[in-house]
């Protein structure tokens, strides 16, 4: 490669040379000196603050249920969790002539809903409490929850008087063999039996939840309200809400929730134990309801000598970028690049105790556009939003290039000060107070493998507990540089 690169240039100086015996200014001899690029460059200081927002849209599956302390802030986490179950296309129940049947009625032996966990923060041995709600309607595929949406009879999602069912739990099964309990995620679950009498909605009595369900199949035209998940949830078991009640110590990541309906048919003269399985998975809807030490985090938005980026609270660390002073002098010139580096300020807490994870990618946007950003479900361009991960070499967030952001800032300004002459700079900052603000968001990203590259296909709200501190803050306005080149082509 290196040989075929030389040839050429060779052959380019041998004709260069044949038209000029002087080679002193061989290097620019293909451009004129009055077009010769000059470069500069520049640093500037930017100031950060810790924001909340109250509307985090929840648009990711990841589940959370118990209640937690964080060890760094002492503020408390709570998490609730909202979920449906889906049934496969199709699904069909043994035939009723199999039936083992119960004095000559219909009878599930018992029911169960399995909570299925991939991993937790804080201490697996603290028995920790939650309550089972039934909803009365399911969620809505077309409608956006927030992060601190929760289902009430008031709003008409939880049905009055309908099944609950409060059950105690710990994350570590005891009953169960070390080898045997870490082996498999089979063993990761707590369950809440669902065995007491149950009414539905037309008030109609059961032995049990499972019995209502084996009972809807059963009924004339029961069969097509188990053909799909739609049909099931609007039809059948609109979903559930467990809730935290009580125990401080643990939070668990649910993966998935499984209600199991057991039952028994004969198959010629043998007896036979089945089971009637509906899973809680991404074919479905599943939310967390989280719910916050507002105190807490109203205290944490006040620290001044460092910021926050905590998920899912909802606390973000917004900056104040430098547009008047970057542009200053720089009028003609083209910002070619404008690099930010935010550091983390390491842990303090002490080492024996857990740590909550640090957010591996973060989204940078103007101010104004946050809520349209998510709601609308866009996604990065480098153009106005940029995307980064974090680097632990570095201890920190690099985003090596959001000047076309700033330019945009800067012309959006420009714009309106010529529409509004005598327009001063105070006064434009009064009336948009955003206009040079940017939020640095914890999110989650998709991809889609292409021939040659990936593509990004979808940007959301990082739902996952996660925690960290910057350096900066109004203590500490030093702490976040701004590095700038700028171009241009003397007149």
């Amino acid at each position: 490669m290196k040989k075929n690169l030389i040839l050429p240039l060779i052959a380019l100086t041998g004709i260069l040379a044949s038209c000029d015996d002087s080679t002193d200014e061989m290097g620019y001899s293909l451009i004129s000196p009055t077009d010769r690029l000059t470069v500069d460059y520049g640093t500037f200081h930017i100031s950060s603050e810790t924001v909340k927002l109250d509307n985090v849209i929840s648009r990711t599956s990841t589940g959370y249920l118990g209640k937690i302390k964080d060890p760094e802030t002492g503020a408390y986490i709570t998490g609730n969790f909202i979920g449906q179950l889906h049934t496969m296309e199709n699904y069909t129940f043994p035939g009723i002539d199999s039936l083992v049947l119960t004095n000559g009625e219909i009878i599930a032996d018992s029911c169960k809903l399995y909570v299925y966990y991939t991993t937790y923060s804080g201490d697996s041995t603290v028995s920790m409490k939650c309550k089972y709600h039934e909803l009365a309607k399911p969620l809505s595929e077309s409608e956006t929850y927030s992060l601190d949406f929760k289902p009430t009879v008031e709003n008409g999602y939880l049905r009055k008087n309908g099944l609950t069912k409060s059950t105690t739990y710990s994350l570590i099964d005891y009953s169960i063999s070390d080898s045997a309990r870490w082996a498999s995620s089979n063993y990761r679950y707590f369950k809440i039996p669902l065995n007491d009498e149950y009414t539905d909605a037309d008030g109609n009595k059961y032995s049990n939840y499972g019995t209502y369900i084996m009972r809807k199949y059963y009924e004339p035209g029961g069969s097509e309200n188990f053909k799909n998940s739609y049909n099931f949830i609007h039809n059948v078991c609109p979903g559930f809400y467990l809730e935290n009640t009580g125990g401080i110590g643990c939070m668990a990541n649910i993966s998935l929730t499984q209600l199991s309906v057991h039952m028994r048919y004969k198959v010629k003269d043998s007896t036979y134990v089945g089971v009637l399985v509906f899973g809680g998975t991404e074919e479905v809807l599943q939310k967390t309801n989280i719910t916050q030490d507002n105190d807490a985090l109203e205290r944490m938005m006040n620290e001044g000598s460092h910021t926050y980026l905590k998920t899912p609270a909802g606390l973000y660390t917004q900056v104040t970028l430098p547009i008047d002073s970057v542009f200053l002098g720089h009028e003609s010139d083209t910002l070619n690049t404008a690099s930010v580096f935010i550091p983390r300020e390491n842990n303090t807490q002490p080492t024996d105790s857990y740590t909550l994870p640090i957010p591996q990618k973060v989204l940078i946007l103007p101010a104004d556009s946050v809520d349209n950003f998510f709601a609308k479900g866009k996604i990065a361009d480098d153009r106005n939003s940029y995307i980064t991960s974090y680097t632990s070499s570095s201890n920190g967030y690099t985003f090596s290039n959001i000047s076309s952001m700033m330019i945009t800032m800067k012309e959006a300004k420009a714009r309106y000060m010529a529409a509004h002459p005598g327009t001063t700079d105070q006064e434009y900052a009064s009336l948009f107070p955003k206009w040079n603000k940017a939020i640095i968001v914890p999110v989650t990203t998709s991809y889609i493998k292409l021939q040659s590259s990936t593509e990004l296909t979808r940007v959301a709200h990082d739902m996952s507990i996660s925690s960290t501190k910057l350096l900066g803050g109004k203590d500490n306005p030093d702490a976040i540089k701004m590095t700038c080149i700028y171009s241009k082509f003397p007149k």
